[in-house]
């Protein structure tokens, strides 16, 4: 746990100079999540993107929030803060567990994940949702102390059709035979053992990000 900590002071320093304040109560899987995220901004600074943090009105801040459950990118009392991301002079943004609606047009949490920036304008304008033709980059967190059970492959398959997008995995401290099998015969990715315990494995991870995230940003 402290060492999630740890990793997420270090990489979102450079973004904003008060770091998240992560508290006794705040749940493990949701500190994991902030991790993961962390690794996305990493993955992003080493393609030279421009970033900043906002608040909950898209105004510049030093005091960078993230959400602890799932929220409503246009309510504020949901919506603490993001992450302003610039790539190329093309704008996005990097959010945690917002609801975003689906194919379906039923609504779905994203643990982490970058949207457009008009998307996301628009919908804090007028009260909307996000849809998910505007979503870039889409990663579901999982932390587990034990063996992942099946079903999180089973629900991460069922979400991946709701996001027809390049970039979408399923994130976790652990690994899982099964869900490996399951998740690349549907020819969706899986990215296991990512914790500041693998160091290599992140490392890994983020320069698959950073890959996947050249090309198309």
């Amino acid at each position: 746990r402290q060492q999630l900590i740890n990793e997420i002071t270090a990489s979102l320093r450079a973004v904003a100079s008060n770091i998240p304040v992560l508290s006794s109560a705040t749940r493990t899987d949701k500190i994991y999540e902030i991790f993961i995220l962390s690794c996305v901004v990493r993955a992003l600074n080493s393609l030279g993107a421009q970033l900043e943090a906002r608040d909950s009105n898209d105004n510049s801040t030093s005091n960078l929030i993230f959400r602890l459950g799932p929220g409503l990118i246009y309510n504020p009392a949901s919506a603490p803060g993001f992450i302003y991301l610039n790539y190329q002079g093309r704008e996005y943004e990097l959010q945690n567990s917002i609801r975003v609606l689906g194919y379906s047009n039923v609504l779905h949490e994203l643990d982490v994940c970058i949207i457009s920036r008009d998307e996301a304008v628009n919908c804090r304008r007028n009260a909307i949702d996000p849809k998910q033709g505007s979503v870039k980059l889409l990663l579901e967190c999982k932390f587990y102390g034990a063996t992942l059970p099946l079903h999180l492959g089973r629900e991460y398959l069922g979400l991946g059709r709701e996001f027809r997008l390049r970039i979408k995995t399923i994130v976790s401290n652990r690994t899982s035979e099964e869900i490996h099998s399951l998740v690349t015969k549907h020819k969706d990715t899986e990215n296991f053992s990512i914790s500041p315990a693998n160091p290599n494995n992140v490392d890994m991870f983020m320069q698959w990000l950073a890959n996947e995230l050249r090309q198309v940003l």
